[in-house]
C-alpha cells in the first residue's frame, strides 16, 4: 500500500509516479488531492495504481492538474460538483463514474483504453477545453452508458473509434467546437444508441469514416436522436452505418385489404421504425449522408434546415420494410436545402432507396441532380414528393424506379430531365388500375420538361393542368405499357395492367409539345384543353392504344407541317375522332393558315364539311355531295366559276335550238343564243338579251333554273374571291 507521504513527494516535484500495479487507498489519494500541500504543487501523475474504496471528492477544489494514467479503480469515483484545473483518466478501469455539475477549466480526457463498466455520469458538467472519448470502452449497466445531458463543452468533443454497449445521452448539450464521432461503434440496448436531442454544436459534427482507413466508419446499432439539434458547421455520415438495433419498436404490418397503402407519416420522435431522427434539425454547412452510408429504418429530416448542400450519392437507405409502398427510407417533409441536392454517382454510386423517398414541401433553393439513382418502391409512391420547390435543374436522368414518382404541385425553376428514366411497377388504384409512373399533376417548370432517348412510363404520364414555359418534350419514348412482375414457374403468366391514359396533357399549358414515342403509346392519350404554341407530331402518337382525345385542344403552329402530307394528317384526326368534333379541324385549319398555307387549311376546313353532312341523314348526305363537288362547300370558288361556264354552254346549245319567239315584233331584236344564255345565268349583269324574248314550256324552265344557279354560283364565286383578295 503507498503512504501518503511518497504521494506527496511525487505531487510536490510534479514527477509521474508508476505505481506498477501497487494499491494505492481512495482516501489516502484525496487526501493529498485537498491537502494544503497541494497548493503551488505543478501536477499529480499517477500511472498504473489499483485505488481501492471510493475516491470521493464531492465538492472539492483541487488546484492542479490530476493524470491517472492506465490506473485501476476498485469502486466508482464520485467527483459530483468538484472543480478540477485539469483531470485525465486516459486508460483507466471503473466500474463507473460519477461527475453530475463536474466544473474542469481544462480538458477531460476519458480516452486511449478508458474502460467504464457502468455508466459514466457528466450531467450539467462544464468542460473549459476540449472532452476526450476517443478509442475509449463505456459498458453501461442498465442500459446507459454516458449521461451527459446538458453538458457544455468550450472546446471539441472527441470521441473517435470510442466503443459503447449503452446508450449515449448528450439532450441539450452545448459544444464550442467539433461532436467527432468518427469510426465510433454505439451499441445500446435501449433502442437509442445516441440521444443528441437539442443539442449544440459550434462547429461540426462528423459521425463518418475515421482516418484510420475506409473500413473504420461510424457504426451504431440503435437510433440516433438528433431532434432539434443546431451545428453550426457540417454535419456528416458519409460511410456511417445505421441501423435500428435489437430493441426497435415493431413496424406496421401489411394493410388489409381495402385499407389505404399510402405510407403513414410515422408520429415524431417515438416513432420506432426510424434510426436516425432529425426533425427540425439546422445545419449551417453541409448534410453528407453518402459514400456508402447504409440504413436500414427511416432517415427523418422534417422541417429540417440546411445552409449548404445536401449529399446523398452512395448511399444505401433501406425503409424500415424494405422495397414496399408502406415504407420510408428517407422523409423530408419541410426540409429547407439552401444549396443543391446530390444524389448522382460520385464515385461510390449513386443513392439506391428501399422504400419511399418522401419530400413533401421541400425547398431545395439549388439544383437537384438524381441521376441514375435506383428507387426500390413496387406498386407504391417511390418518389413523393408534392409542392417540392426546386430553385434550378431537376436531373432525374437514367432514374431506376419501381414504383410512382408524384410531383404534384411542384415548382421547378429550370429544366425537369428525365432523359433515359425507366419507371416500373406504378402504384395502382383501388380497383386494380396503374397510376401513373409520372405524375406531374398542377406543376410549374420555369423552362423543358424532357423525357426521351428511352424513356419508359410504364403507367404512363400525367401532366394534367400542368405549366411549362418552354416546352415539354417526349422523344423516343415508351409511355403506357404497365406490365405486372413476371409469375413463378408455378403460377400462370399474369396480365398486365390496366392503364387509364398512357399520356394525359389536360389543360396544359406550354410554348411547345414535342411528343415523337419510338412505338404508339399503350393506352388513349388525352390532349384536351392544352393549350400549347407549337405542336410535333408523329405517326406513332395517332396509333395510341385507345385513340387521342383532342376536345378543346389549342395550338398555334405545327411543325413539319412540310413533311408530313395533309392527306396523312387528315387520315389521323378521322382515325381518332370517330364522331364529327369541328374543334380539331379549325385548329389544324388556323395552323396550317398561320403557317401561310392556305390551301391545306381550306383543305381541311372541306374535310370537316365533308364528315359533317357523311353523318346526316339523306337528305344532308344528298346535299353535302352537291355542295362537295359544285363548290367546294365555298372552300374552292373555281370549281363555281367552271360550273358557271358549263352552265352557259349547255343554255346557249339549247336556246340555239329552240329560238324564243320576241315579245314585240315591231323592234326586231337580234337574238344570240350564248349571250343570252350568259346574261340569263349571270344575276345583276344585263348584257342587252335578257327581257326581249318570250319564254314557254321547256325553255322558261331551262331558264329559271339558270337563274337560280346563276345566284348560288356567283354567290360562291365572289365570296371566294374576296377570301383570296383579303389574303393579298
Amino acid at each position: 500500500m503507498v503512504d501518503a507521504a511518497v504521494l506527496a513527494d511525487a505531487l510536490a516535484t510534479g514527477r509521474e509516479l508508476d505505481l506498477e500495479g501497487a494499491s494505492l487507498s481512495a482516501t489516502t489519494l484525496a487526501a493529498v488531492l485537498t491537502g494544503s500541500t497541494a497548493s503551488g504543487a505543478p501536477a499529480l501523475t499517477l500511472r498504473r495504481a489499483t485505488i481501492t474504496g471510493v475516491l470521493r471528492l464531492t465538492g472539492a477544489e483541487i488546484g492542479v492538474p490530476v493524470e491517472l494514467r492506465s490506473c485501476v479503480f476498485a469502486q466508482a469515483p464520485d467527483l459530483r460538483m468538484a472543480q478540477f484545473t485539469g483531470l485525465a483518466l486516459t486508460g483507466c478501469r471503473l466500474p463507473g463514474l460519477r461527475a453530475g455539475n463536474l466544473r474542469v477549466a481544462a480538458d477531460l480526457l476519458l480516452d486511449d483504453g478508458f474502460t467504464s463498466h457502468g455508466p459514466v455520469h457528466l450531467a450539467d458538467a462544464q468542460i473549459g477545453g476540449s472532452l476526450r472519448l476517443s478509442g475509449g470502452r463505456l459498458r453501461g449497466a442498465g442500459g446507459r452508458a454516458l449521461i451527459a445531458d446538458r453538458i457544455v463543452v468550450d472546446g471539441t468533443l472527441y470521441a473517435r473509434r470510442l466503443r459503447s454497449s449503452g446508450e449515449i445521452r448528450l439532450p441539450g448539450a452545448r459544444i464550442t467546437g467539433n461532436l467527432d464521432l468518427s469510426g465510433a461503434d454505439l451499441n445500446s440496448p435501449t433502442g437509442d444508441a445516441l440521444d443528441a436531442t437539442g443539442i449544440t454544436v459550434g462547429g461540426s459534427l462528423l459521425a463518418g469514416r475515421h482516418d484510420a482507413g475506409p473500413d473504420v466508419a461510424f457504426c451504431a446499432a440503435g437510433r440516433l436522436m438528433l431532434a432539434g439539434a443546431r451545428v453550426g458547421g457540417d454535419l456528416i455520415f458519409s460511410g456511417a452505418r445505421i441501423e435500428r438495433g435489437s430493441a426497435a419498436m415493431s413496424v406496421e404490418s401489411e394493410p388489409e385489404p381495402g385499407e389505404s397503402r399510402l405510407p403513414v407519416v410515422p408520429g415524431g420522435i417515438v416513432d420506432g421504425t426510424a434510426c436516425l431522427v432529425a426533425d427540425r434539425v439546422r445545419v449551417e454547412g453541409n448534410l453528407e449522408l453518402d459514400d456508402g452510408v447504409h440504413t436500414d429504418g427511416t432517415v427523418r429530416l422534417p422541417n429540417a434546415v440546411v445552409g449548404g448542400y445536401l449529399r446523398l450519392s452512395g448511399a444505401r437507405l433501406v425503409g424500415p420494410m424494405g422495397a414496399t409502398g408502406r415504407g420510408i427510407a428517407l422523409l423530408g417533409d419541410g426540409m429547407d436545402v439552401s444549396g443543391d441536392l446530390e444524389g448522382r454517382d460520385n464515385g461510390r454510386g449513386p443513392l439506391r432507396c428501399a422504400g419511399q423517398l418522401r419530400l413533401v414541401d421541400a425547398h431545395v433553393r439549388g439544383s437537384a441532380s438524381l441521376t441514375g439513382i435506383v428507387l426500390s418502391t413496387p406498386r407504391g409512391y417511390a418518389l413523393l414528393a408534392d409542392r417540392l420547390r426546386i430553385g434550378g435543374e431537376f436531373y432525374l436522368r437514367r432514374l431506376q424506379c419501381k414504383g410512382t414518382v408524384r410531383l404534384q404541385n411542384a415548382e421547378i425553376g429550370a429544366t425537369l430531365d428525365c432523359t433515359g428514366a425507366h419507371l416500373e411497377q406504378p402504384r395502382l388504384r383501388p380497383n386494380g388500375d396503374a397510376r401513373p409512373s409520372l405524375d406531374l399533376r398542377a406543376a410549374t417548370v420555369g423552362k423543358d420538361v424532357v423525357c426521351s432517348e428511352g424513356f419508359v412510363a410504364a403507367g404512363g404520364v400525367r401532366l394534367r393542368r400542368m405549366e411549362a414555359r418552354k416546352s415539354v418534350q417526349f422523344v423516343d419514348v415508351t409511355l403506357g405499357t404497365s406490365e405486372s412482375p413476371e409469375p413463378s414457374d408455378s403460377q400462370e403468366a399474369a396480365e398486365p395492367d390496366r392503364v387509364r391514359y398512357a399520356l394525359n396533357a389536360y389543360g396544359l399549358v406550354t410554348g411547345e409539345l414535342v411528343v415523337r414515342p419510338a412505338r404508339p403509346p399503350g393506352a388513349s392519350v388525352r390532349l384536351a384543353q392544352a393549350q400549347v404554341g407549337t405542336f410535333e407530331d408523329c405517326p406513332e402518337l395517332w396509333r395510341a392504344v385507345g385513340g387521342i382525345d383532342l376536345d378543346g385542344f389549342d395550338y398555334q403552329k405545327l411543325n413539319d407541317t412540310h413533311v408530313i402530307d395533309i392527306r396523312k394528317r387528315l387520315s389521323w384526326l378521322k382515325q381518332v375522332i370517330p364522331d364529327y368534333a369541328p374543334g380539331p379541324y379549325d385548329q389544324m385549319a388556323a395552323a396550317y393558315r398561320r403557317a401561310g398555307d392556305e390551301a391545306a387549311s381550306e383543305r381541311v376546313l372541306m374535310e370537316m364539311q365533308s364528315r359533317h353532312y357523311a353523318e346526316a341523314g339523306v337528305a344532308g348526305r344528298i346535299w353535302g355531295v352537291l355542295q362537295r363537288w359544285t363548290v367546294g362547300f365555298g372552300y374552292q370558288p373555281w370549281l363555281a366559276v367552271c360550273w358557271l361556264a358549263l352552265f352557259a354552254v349547255l343554255g346557249g346549245a339549247w336556246f340555239a335550238t329552240h329560238v324564243p319567239p320576241p315579245v314585240d315584233n315591231g323592234q326586231n331584236p337580234v337574238f344570240n343564243p350564248w349571250i343570252f344564255a350568259i346574261d340569263t345565268l349571270l344575276p345583276i349583269v344585263n348584257l342587252g338579251q335578257d327581257g326581249y324574248w318570250r319564254l314557254d314550256g321547256a325553255s322558261q324552265w331551262i331558264a329559271s333554273l339558270l337563274i337560280a344557279l346563276g345566284w348560288i354560283l356567283a354567290t360562291t364565286a365572289a365570296a371566294g374571291a374576296a377570301r383570296m383578295l383579303k389574303r393579298v
